[in-house]
């Protein structure tokens, strides 16, 4: 009976050791730079496009820059970046315009439709089914945006949805 207890006594210490550790360890991991802070360039990402053709940043056209936006079609704050974009969406026309999203094919396929983006010529949308993408940004917040130069350089990016003259000015 006693080495029951005492074995009891031991777990319990060592859970309450693990629990004082704990904090400790995720300050050291929150204060590590985030992957694309610590390789700034353009990340390499594969998407599943909704034509099942692979989308790598090797297949992005030669443009004056990249906004890789990163969203769920169900979030009311990303679908409110769409309609921002939509609007000013020819001042977007020398970027590459990269959407990511982890949902199913189907729900990307109805945002796609929503916002009519067969018309989107310089639009590379797809599925992120590795799940690359948001340990890469350390993304909290959708939608995300990371913007990169025609050198595929990080400008800038945000998190949260963003008014578009911001998303502009991340650009010059």
């Amino acid at each position: 009976m006693k080495s029951i207890r005492h074995l009891l006594t031991c777990l319990a210490l060592a859970g309450a050791c693990l629990l004082l550790a704990a904090p400790a360890v995720a300050q050291k991991t929150d204060s590590t730079p985030p992957p694309f802070k610590r390789f700034p360039t353009v990340p390499p990402f594969e998407l599943l496009g909704l034509d099942n053709q692979k989308i790598n940043r090797e297949s992005l056209a030669k443009r004056a820059g990249t906004l890789i936006i990163y969203f769920s079609p169900d979030c009311h704050h990303c679908q409110q970046q769409m309609d921002w974009l939509k609007e000013k969406l020819s001042s977007f026309d020398k970027y590459n315009l990269v959407l990511a999203t982890y949902q199913p094919m189907e729900e990307l396929q109805g945002f796609y439709d929503k916002y009519k983006m067969a018309s989107w010529k310089n639009l590379y949308i797809g599925r992120d089914e590795k799940f690359f993408l948001p340990p890469y940004f350390k993304i909290n917040n959708l939608p995300f945006l990371a913007l990169y130069d025609k050198n595929g350089n990080l400008l800038t990016s945000f998190e949260g949805t963003t008014e578009i003259a911001k998303v502009l000015q991340g650009f010059k």
